[in-house]
């Protein structure tokens, strides 16, 4: 449970934040994907984004002050990877090139790696979401090394694109 919300707390922070430093270019994002009409792309962008900052945030909350939210910011974690990936299914099979804007830059073109970043965390969220309802782990000197165990994934999935570009 810890290292599960360790790993998406770092990882949604990214992405939210990310997206709010440059708004407009995840909402040219959206609109490039053409899953909406392209006059909501806006109002989706300010949603994904306050998404991903409120699980970030109530997982945070779980992890450290009352356990209490965890159980829905794990399946709220688990909700936005997996329509995620449901959104980048559908833009790769209809055969269009978008750039991923997940941690608000342009990166690389969507492909199925992108899919699997996601069901992977979807997946870490589910882990979590089982372990949520035992209540707030004891902080033990174990408790370290799951925590930087944790980070240490949640930045190899940030940087994945610059990884995987510097690597082909």
């Amino acid at each position: 449970m810890i290292f599960s919300g360790t790993a998406l707390v770092i990882v949604f922070l990214a992405s939210g934040l990310g997206k709010l430093r440059r708004p407009a270019e995840f909402a040219g994002s959206i609109r490039a994907m053409r899953l909406l009409p392209a006059a909501a792309a806006p109002a989706a962008a300010i949603l994904i984004i306050a998404g991903e900052l409120a699980a970030a945030l109530a997982l945070l909350a779980g992890l450290t002050v009352d356990a209490t939210p965890l159980v829905y910011a794990f399946a709220l974690s688990a909700a936005l990877c997996v329509v995620f990936s449901l959104a980048i299914i559908t833009v790769i099979r209809r055969g269009a090139s978008v750039a991923c804007a997940c941690f608000g830059r342009r990166a690389s073109a969507f492909s199925a790696r992108h899919v699997v970043r996601n069901i992977l965390l979807a997946a870490l969220a589910i882990a979590g979401l089982l372990g949520a309802d035992t209540g707030a782990a004891s902080w033990t000197p174990e408790t370290a090394i799951t925590i930087a165990a944790g980070a240490a994934l949640s930045l190899l999935v940030i940087l994945m694109d610059d990884l995987a570009d510097l690597f082909a």
